[in-house]
């Protein structure tokens, strides 16, 4: 069963669904027992739940869309990049990345041109934001895999399960971190995949340096859950899904 508190909880209800019955809408209940849980359903509580992906992340991820949703992704897509953009003239190179994630530095044209070769090389598509440059080094981020697995048909399923206090403690945690486990499962190889994420109590309650009042990971503050899967989702898919130099980028 996934338990917490009830806002906790209905941050899960609202962004993944029971893999079992991925029809039936999540909730969070009241246990017989006296505490929150996600229920699915009737009287089901599942132990592992799978994240919706919004329509932008469908889009990226190669899925086919009817119009005219996929008409508006597109142009949702282009006013972002639009705002974002810092160079004089907006054109389609502005949907790639321009800053690195790393350090927030404002890539170069010849980084740029780096990142879209880079995805080409690898059946990637640049302009739905397949890869991004962390530290000075490629990176391919999770709608870059999951669209490679679409294009290439490979079979899959993924679910993920939310750590309890005493499983974050075997790995060496505390009950004050977050964590999740995603697996994936290859139905072409059989093989399983895992991936950790991770969130520490310090990256949502630390304060930067010099800036009261501000935390120094405003984004991971803000939305620990949605971090947390993402750094499990992208762990597990690079390693079921192996293109590109992950060996350049560093273990969560």
């Amino acid at each position: 069963m996934i338990t917490g508190t009830k806002g906790y909880l209905n941050d899960i209800a609202r962004d993944f669904y029971c893999p079992e019955h991925p029809d039936n809408e999540l909730t969070v209940a009241w246990h017989p027992d006296q505490f929150n849980v996600i229920r699915c359903g009737g009287n089901h509580y599942p132990d592992e739940v799978t994240r919706r992906p919004s329509l932008t992340e469908l889009y990226k991820q190669g899925e086919d869309l009817p119009e005219p949703i996929a008409t508006n992704v597109k142009k949702g897509l282009a006013k972002r990049a639009a705002a974002g953009d810092r160079s004089p003239t907006l054109s389609i190179r502005s949907l790639v990345p321009q800053r690195d994630l790393g350090n927030d530095s404002q890539l170069s044209p010849d980084q740029i041109l780096f990142l879209i070769d880079y995805a080409y090389k690898y059946g990637l598509d640049p302009y739905r934001q397949h890869v991004m440059m962390m530290h000075g080094k490629p990176y391919i981020g999770i709608d870059g895999y999951l669209y490679h697995a679409n294009q290439t048909k490979i079979p899959y399923s993924m679910t993920g399960m939310i750590l309890t206090h005493e499983e974050l403690k075997q790995r060496g945690y505390t009950e004050d971190d977050m964590g999740y486990l995603s697996v994936i499962t290859r139905h072409d190889t059989g093989g399983v995949s895992e991936g950790l994420g991770i969130i520490t109590k310090d990256e949502m309650t630390e304060m930067a340096k010099g800036k009261p009042g501000v935390k120094r990971y405003p984004v991971i503050a803000a939305k620990p859950g949605p971090m947390m899967v993402k750094r499990a989702d992208w762990q597990a898919l690079r390693r079921a899904f192996p293109i590109g130099e992950t060996d350049n980028i560093e273990e969560d």
